[in-house]
């Protein structure tokens, strides 16, 4: 009976499942992630273990595999003069713990949750452990086709996700303010709550 009932949720959600682009996942430099001249994280950034992934099946739904995470997180590092062209001095390890799908709708939301690890390579010092939640709404309008609207959740996601990241980065190491280990939740969204109510 499962089966079944999961075979027809793929179908609902119609064609063939695509997985999670990286460059659909890369955070945008905005003010409040740019870096100065001067920040210790510019070109300083390598990334280091990314867990917690999935592969995605065609038949089944689009997913963020570990290596993808890890490729988004690389070129926004890149876009953000962070990433280090040698040995870096700081070390960016991930798990994403968590991947929150909805089974079907005409808005989706996807919330993603990830644990992040910033460390001084030289002296081995945890400069930053951050979990962070973040959530993306992709409308009926976005894609007709469900589950290019679930890729498209999932991708916007994993890009507010690593956004709210470079700012925490920003913070702790440029800035100096404590860390928090925490989950950095977002308020929910009017859209979100309404499709909880119905």
């Amino acid at each position: 009976m499962k089966i079944y009932l999961a075979a027809i949720g793929a179908l609902a959600l119609g064609a063939c499942a695509s997985a999670s682009k990286p460059g659909a996942m890369v955070a945008e430099v905005t003010e409040a992630t740019i870096i100065q001249d001067e920040s210790q994280l510019r070109e300083s950034v390598v990334v280091g273990t990314v867990g917690g992934g999935k592969e995605t099946n065609p038949l089944w739904t689009s997913e963020v595999s570990s290596d993808d995470f890890a490729e988004a997180l690389r070129q926004t590092f890149a876009a953000h003069a962070m990433l280090a062209t040698e040995d870096g001095a700081y070390r960016l390890d991930a798990e994403l713990v968590k991947l929150k799908q909805p089974f079907a709708g005409f808005n989706m939301t996807v919330t993603s949750i990830v644990n992040y690890t910033l460390t001084d390579v030289s002296s081995g010092e945890v400069v930053l452990e951050e979990t962070i939640e973040k959530a993306y709404t992709a409308k009926a309008g976005d894609a007709f086709m469900g589950v290019k609207r679930l890729q498209l959740a999932n991708e916007g996601s994993i890009k507010g996700n690593i956004s709210d990241l470079i700012t925490k980065m920003i913070a702790s190491v440029d800035n100096g303010e404590a860390t928090s280990t925490e989950p950095q939740m977002d308020e929910p969204s009017q859209d979100s709550m309404q499709d909880a109510s119905s």
